[in-house]
């Protein structure tokens, strides 16, 4: 097979030219590139290969955009189980749908191969960044502030990662500071969603497993700040808190503690690393409450300790993809070094060039036709068989135009409802974060009341006899006893609140995709129906030109 480095469609071995653009072929060696699935996203080359799935770069043949899609293995396609894992992928993150989550913008089957579309972020692995070397603190503490921030809205919706790495976090530039992109969400749990049992016996990565889970617990989201604990200590110091490989990786944090990050380097803020120790504990009631307390800590201690504080990505509703040159978005870690950026001439989607192909070859045609008539006569039947194809390659070219028209409607509604998508899953994610937020800060008053009510000690604390000090541990207890109903009330309320926005959010988005079903399909109906007529035209201009020995 070849391949055209331009367009990226392929042609056959015996082929020289890409008939679109007139560039010259190479050959191609991995069978998926140049191929197109659902008649929109040409394969243009291979970015990475995982363990379930190869990623290639892909761009829409019609609205020159870039993608990275994931691509089950064919053998793991025909298992049910596998195909189900995979897709689950796509559910969980299109229920988040946060800033700091890379997006999938589509998924589906084409020609026997399973595929998720994800967009296309330029940048690198947090994995290849400490390969350089730790990081300063303040950088740690924002890459991690934005982790959270993303766990934090995942496990709202009910999603736990449960493959946190360095591997899985893409670091891209925004205002001159990282912007992070939490990916592979491959092994996310969905707590309302059935099991998967296959998959539930074993999960996560040998160094960032929270110990609970090497014991059986099930999965919770105190494991996933678990191992942002460990991402954040390696941040830091550039080496993991516990030594060992596989199985000796696993047990070490339940029988040992590990060293600090103090002992290891110099500067890291004493309250950060109290924070790194809280997240790795044994214990999983020793961790913080959840992400979002980790996101206020880390918050505060830079804005406090570093002079400034680079808060969670918002969605912007844009949604625009970005490019990634190393990060392989397969859970393996990026080439070093880095894969070389696309050339314009790969970029450049020349939608518009093949339009004035086609008239360009058709007129190209008429001029021979004339020539031909003027030599041979209007009767020799080679001259008349050339016409009757001329007449028909015309009537194609305005077939289409009209076929790229409807092309285009599709593709327009398919364009406004991803719009339609991203512009209410950030708003109402965002809603969701900042009641999530409140309801995390009253669930830790709770606590502090709880613990200041326990350590009133009546008949401990205070003599009998000192009657004054007495009544004021009582007036305190009631006090104390007040504020802890006001405070649960408000934590109730804002779970109301949450849950409502949880149903709202659902309900949308299961509008939205049965709507996108529609229209990716009436899309994907139309651009077959060109690429159909594409291959006719340039079928009849072949044989009209071979019939005038041209």
């Amino acid at each position: 097979m070849k391949l055209c480095p331009r367009c990226s469609e392929s042609f056959a071995d015996d082929a020289a030219f890409c008939p679109f653009d007139g560039t010259l072929l190479v050959r191609n060696e991995d069978p998926l590139v140049g191929r197109t699935l659902s008649a929109r996203y040409r394969l243009v080359r291979r970015l990475g290969t995982g363990g379930m799935a190869l990623v290639y770069l892909a761009r829409h043949v019609m609205i020159d955009r870039l993608s990275a899609i994931k691509v089950l293995r064919r053998d793991l396609g025909m298992s049910a189980s596998h195909r189900e894992r995979f897709l689950r992928e796509a559910r969980a993150v299109n229920r988040i749908n946060h800033p700091n989550i890379v997006e999938i913008t589509d998924f589906g089957e084409s020609d026997g191969l399973v595929f998720l579309v994800m967009e296309y972020v330029e940048g690198e692995s947090l994995l290849s960044a400490l390969r350089r070397g730790r990081f300063v603190w303040p950088r740690a503490a924002r890459v991690a502030s934005q982790v959270a921030a993303a766990l934090g809205r995942a496990h709202e919706l009910g999603v736990i990662h449960r493959d946190l790495k360095p591997e899985n976090v893409l670091l891209t530039s925004r205002g001159g500071q990282d912007a992070v992109k939490l990916t592979d969400f491959g092994i996310a749990k969905i707590l309302d969603a059935p099991a998967l049992t296959f998959s539930e016996q074993r999960f996560g990565t040998p160094g960032y497993i929270a110990p609970e889970y090497a014991e059986g617990a099930p999965a919770d989201p105190r494991g996933d700040l678990y191992a942002l604990g460990v991402v954040l200590y390696e941040s830091l110091t550039g080496a993991m808190p516990f030594e060992g490989k596989g199985a000796e990786l696993l047990a070490a944090p339940l029988r040992e503690a590990p060293v600090k990050p103090s002992a290891r380097v110099d500067g890291v803020p004493a309250e950060l690393e109290e924070l790194t120790l809280r997240l790795i504990a044994r214990d999983p009631r020793d961790r913080p409450r959840d992400a979002f307390v980790v996101v206020d800590t880390l918050t505060d201690l830079l804005r406090r300790l570093a002079g400034s504080a680079r808060p969670p990505a918002r969605d912007d509703g844009e949604g625009a993809a970005v490019r990634d040159s190393t990060a392989t978005h397969a859970g393996q870690p990026p080439a070093m070094p880095s894969q070389p950026r696309l050339t314009e001439e790969i970029a450049a989607m020349p939608t518009a060039e093949i339009a004035a192909r086609w008239h360009g070859l058709v007129t190209e045609l008429g001029k021979h036709l004339e020539s031909a008539r003027r030599e041979r006569g209007a009767d020799d039947p080679a001259v008349r068989r050339a016409g009757e194809l001329g007449e028909h390659a015309t009537a194609l070219v305005a077939a289409l135009e009209r076929a790229k028209a409807t092309v285009a409607e599709h593709q327009g509604r398919v364009d406004r409802l991803e719009t339609h998508g991203r512009a209410f899953r950030g708003t109402l994610g965002h809603a969701i974060d900042t009641l999530s937020r409140d309801r995390s800060r009253e669930r830790a008053h709770l606590d502090a009341i709880a613990a200041r009510r326990e350590g009133i000690d009546l008949d401990g604390s205070v003599g009998l006899a000192d009657a004054r000090a007495r009544d004021s541990l009582l007036w305190e207890r009631a006090a104390l006893e007040a504020e802890e109903t006001r405070a649960q009330l408000v934590e109730q309320d804002l779970g109301f609140q949450i849950e409502a926005l949880q149903r709202q959010l659902a309900g949308q988005n299961e509008q939205l995709d049965a709507d996108l079903l529609d229209a990716t399909g009436r899309l994907e109906g139309a651009l077959a129906a060109l690429r159909r007529m594409t291959g006719d035209l340039i079928r009849t201009l072949a044989e009209a030109a071979t019939v005038l020995g041209r």
